[in-house]
């Protein structure tokens, strides 16, 4: 690379770094011009000055006589303009007339901050994210709710059928004695009135078996 080929050929003549610095207005996009200053410690004024990027030989400078330091002016859209990073380097007369060249600069490194459109846009679609987040949220709570809902009503209803079940039950039992008894109340009142037997008190007819008793049913349940 030119630099170190640069660094070689100074061996033991080599100076003090430079300081380098991007300076105002700072680059917003790749189509702006970049702006370096390059800058020689005291007691080397009128340098002479090298901006490398990459390796590569970008521009050179001489300093005013009276001066320390040059600014690099890169146009924007340039290939140099899209890259980085940049160092610089000086050289100046020695004794005996011996150019002497400095150690390279530490890099300096160009960022473009992102465009208001792109940050607009993630923006705009972070917002879309949590706003359908939300209503895939609020869906699946209605439809939890519903489906308890709908559960309630069945039970409720499973309670009142069974409940006209029972009153049926009770009713067509209760149907089924007065059938009995009133049949039993004809017989009796259609006995053949030449029987032999002795007159007296007349005693109803005993069965064997009593009449059942109405069985209690309850119309209330617990569900």
């Amino acid at each position: 690379m030119p630099w170190i080929v640069l660094l070689l050929a100074a061996g033991s003549l080599a100076i003090p770094a430079p300081s380098i610095m991007l300076v105002p207005p700072h680059p917003s996009s790749q189509e702006d011009p970049i702006h370096i200053l390059c800058m020689a410690p005291r007691g080397f004024p009128g340098a002479n000055f090298t901006l490398y990027q990459g390796g590569e030989v970008v521009e050179l400078l001489k300093a005013p006589k009276d001066q320390l330091r040059v600014i690099f002016n890169l146009s924007g859209g340039s290939r140099e303009a899209r890259g980085g990073p940049f160092c610089c380097q000086y050289s100046v007369l020695g004794e005996n007339r011996q150019p002497q060249l400095s150690n390279l600069s530490e890099p300096v490194h160009i960022s473009f901050p992102v465009p208001t459109w792109i940050l607009a846009l993630s923006l705009s679609l972070a917002g879309a994210a949590l706003l359908l987040a939300g209503l895939v949220t609020i869906a699946l709570i209605i439809r939890k709710v519903k489906v308890k809902n709908l559960q309630k009503r069945r039970e409720r209803e499973s309670c009142w059928v069974n409940i006209a079940t029972t009153d049926m039950s009770f009713d067509n039992s209760l149907f089924t004695i007065m059938k009995m008894t009133s049949e039993e109340d004809a017989a009796n009142l259609d006995a053949p009135s030449g029987s032999t037997e002795t007159p007296g008190p007349r005693k109803r007819p005993t069965s064997t078996s009593s009449s059942p008793e109405p069985p209690e049913f309850s119309t209330f349940r617990a569900c």
